[in-house]
């Protein structure tokens, strides 16, 4: 009983230590941001504001999204949930993991953002119903990467798995999902990369829009900060801009390779970050090459090394084995579709996640549309992948092709010098019988050289 109550409890705890640490934490900032801006700019003490807006800020980066007047704010801070997801994990792996302490912890969780949503002083844009929902979620996700390696369930399944399913195919399922993961995780840093280029390219802007909205230097130094809980959204649109979808603020703007203006933009110092218009039309082919040529040379490593397939050309003919070599390809197409599915999909989830709103009418979408943004990045991703493998294909193909070649020539070559030494055998073969043959006759006459002297009847011949 009492060790029931012990996983019931560390439960609990996980719930309120992860709130308690991530609330402190976003309250503190929140409360030193307001408190700057009111001593710089003046007017009523902002920081009065602090407990409503962190708990405001708690929802959102759960999903739930909070309007204020005229202004509407549904885009989530993925840093702020991912941050989040990651104090879930790991104050449950200090505590322990148990499904009972999930139970708990969920229902507390639970308790927790009632009590936030009932306190807050702007307005939801979710039922009640939806924004329990996306709460669990995230709780879910935290609790569960720290308990499902861990568990004995996953143990146990893990053992079914290896007596039930053949070491290749799990290998293939695994490499296949791996890779996958590994090309989301190199297009998010093609998208870092372009974010950082258009700070340092386009500061100025910045800039100048902190000077028109008349901000002291303290100020601008926290709100910028505090814009970077939505940096990895920007990564994400950076992502779609490259390889040639680009993303939209509203109906007000479009920013691609070929477009980057807008008009009516309000006068935010983060929409100064965006891109202008690439001139040079090589950066833009060499930008949405980027997938194909990632894809391509992540395929070949998968194929050549020795983590991977390791597929070699090489041997002896007697090693050559048609239902290995066969098997040997079909395993890497496996992977490659696996991975092409997982890139797909994780893709068209992070650029869900990454939309929202920032209002009502012209600024209620932002962000990339779905679906053109992950047919740009999962269709050259496939291409890139199976020319890997086509590539691989050809290549040991001709090597194939070449070695028989060269077996037939040295095996007809072969034939023809036995066939010669046959002739030249039979020739001497007969000629040494011919000359043996006439030996012989010569040494029967020689033996019929006797004397022919004989008695007769007293006659003899002069």
């Amino acid at each position: 009983m009492m060790t029931n109550l012990k996983y019931w409890l560390k439960g609990l705890a996980v719930a309120a230590t992860s709130m308690i640490i991530y609330a402190v934490a976003l309250g503190c900032y929140m409360a030193l941001m307001l408190l700057v801006i009111s001593m710089e700019e003046g007017g009523d003490n902002l920081s009065a504001l602090s407990i409503s807006l962190t708990e405001a800020l708690i929802l959102l980066s759960q999903g739930t999204g909070f309007k204020s007047g005229a202004i509407t704010l549904t885009i989530i801070p993925l840093l702020l949930t991912l941050l989040l997801i990651a104090l879930v994990r790991q104050v449950a792996g200090r505590f322990g993991t148990n499904w009972r302490g999930f139970v708990s912890g969920l229902v507390l969780w639970e308790l927790m953002n009632v009590f936030f949503v009932r306190s807050v002083d702007v307005g939801l844009v979710d039922l009640m119903a939806m924004i329990l929902l996306k709460d669990a979620i995230v709780f879910a996700i935290g609790y569960a990467i720290a308990a499902i390696p861990k568990s004995e369930r996953t143990r146990d399944c893990m053992a079914w798995l290896t007596r039930h399913v053949s070491s290749p195919v799990r290998r293939t399922v695994v490499i296949g999902v791996v890779l996958g993961l590994l090309l989301v995780a190199v297009y998010l840093v093609v998208g870092l990369i372009a974010v950082s280029f258009w700070a340092v390219s386009n500061q100025s802007a910045v800039a100048r829009l902190y000077e028109l909205s008349g901000m002291q230097n303290g100020s601008r130094i926290l709100t910028t900060i505090s814009m970077l809980a939505w940096l990895p959204n920007l990564m994400i649109w950076a992502v779609s801009w490259a390889f040639g979808a680009g993303f939209s603020i509203g109906d007000l703007a479009e920013f691609t390779l070929w477009s980057g203006q807008g008009t009516g933009l309000p006068a935010l110092p983060i929409f100064g970050l965006f891109p202008q218009t690439v001139e040079t039309n090589w950066v833009r082919i060499a930008l949405m090459c980027i997938p194909v040529a990632a894809a391509f040379v992540m395929g070949m490593v998968v194929m050549l090394f020795n983590k991977g397939f390791h597929i070699r050309i090489g041997g002896s003919e007697q090693d050559i084995d048609v239902r290995h070599v066969v098997m040997s390809f079909a395993y890497p197409i496996a992977a490659f579709s696996i991975a092409s599915a997982v890139v797909s999909v994780t893709s068209s989830l992070l650029f869900s996640l990454s939309n929202g709103g920032l209002g009502t009418k012209h600024l209620a979408h932002v962000g990339v549309d779905v679906i053109a943004s992950t047919r740009k990045v999962g269709q050259p991703t496939a291409v890139g992948l199976f020319s890997a493998w086509l590539l691989t294909l050809v290549a040991v193909s001709i090597f194939f092709a070449v070695r028989w070649m060269i077996r037939r020539i040295r095996e007809q070559g072969r034939g023809d010098v036995v066939s010669a030494s046959t002739k030249t055998s039979r020739e001497e073969t007969r000629a040494s019988r011919t000359v043996s043959s006439k030996n012989n006759n010569k040494e029967d006459q020689g033996d019929n050289n006797e004397s022919t002297d004989t008695k007769g009847s007293g006659v003899s011949l002069p």
